[in-house]
């Protein structure tokens, strides 16, 4: 029988499959809107197994399965869907749809062949990263350079470690209630208020800087890494 975290993983998991299939459709704002409401679910969920006895492998790899569908597949398709409707050149969504392919593979590699991430560290840059430079580009209205998102794709393909937290090592993260309640403002708020726009360019600039030296706090020695954490 499906553990009460489970049932909230899955729930999350139909709205954001709910969301691809607005995105396709055109329907960008109930897409966005759904999305974000799928996210609230997925900071739901850990706290929800915590308060019942804590995940099981299967509900673990329940919540990574989705996740390739709420971090990845439904970022890209409504991405793809803004960018049509601003008639992007065919380079630039060439050039996107590489991108597209290539991450989706990526993800669903990572999902077979790499363990389950360390609380210290991300092994390559992580797939949340993705879902919020190209959720951001569309909030803010100033899309992404092709270029750009080629390397965030290297980055998150490379086993290179992320700083993943600079407090105690291997300790849980605390009751989720401010990024539950972040997911839901998004869910609920005007998409037409300059201060949407505003705040998502500041969060797509955080991200792409922590792309670009996020890994040096555990290459440094600065924080726990790979090595660190076999006691080497």
């Amino acid at each position: 029988m499906p553990r009460p975290a489970d049932i909230v993983t899955l729930a999350g998991g139909l709205a954001a499959g709910a969301a691809v299939a607005l995105a396709s459709a055109g329907a960008l704002e109930a897409s966005l809107r759904l999305l974000f409401a799928s996210y609230a679910l997925d900071v739901l969920d850990g706290w929800v197994a915590r308060r019942t006895g804590g995940g099981t492998p299967q509900g673990q790899m329940l919540d990574r399965a989705l996740d390739r569908v709420s971090q990845v597949v439904a970022p890209l398709a409504v991405y793809a869907s803004w960018l049509a409707a601003q008639g992007a050149p065919w380079t630039a969504v060439a050039l996107f749809a590489a991108y597209a392919g290539g991450l989706v593979a990526a993800a669903f590699w990572r999902l077979v062949y790499r363990p389950v991430p360390s609380l210290d560290y991300f092994s390559g840059l992580p797939l949340f990263a993705h879902a919020i430079v190209l959720l951001s580009s569309v909030l803010s209205e100033e899309p992404m350079h092709p270029a750009l998102l080629l390397a965030l794709l290297a980055a998150s393909a490379a086993p290179v470690p992320y700083t993943r937290r600079l407090r105690g090592r291997g300790t849980p993260s605390p009751a989720p209630w401010s990024r539950l309640a972040v997911m839901l403002l998004l869910a609920a708020a005007p998409y037409d208020n300059g201060l949407v726009a505003e705040l998502a360019h500041a969060a797509r600039t955080a991200v792409l800087a922590y792309a670009l030296a996020g890994w040096l706090p555990p290459a440094l020695g600065l924080t726990p890494g790979p090595r660190r954490a076999a006691g080497q």
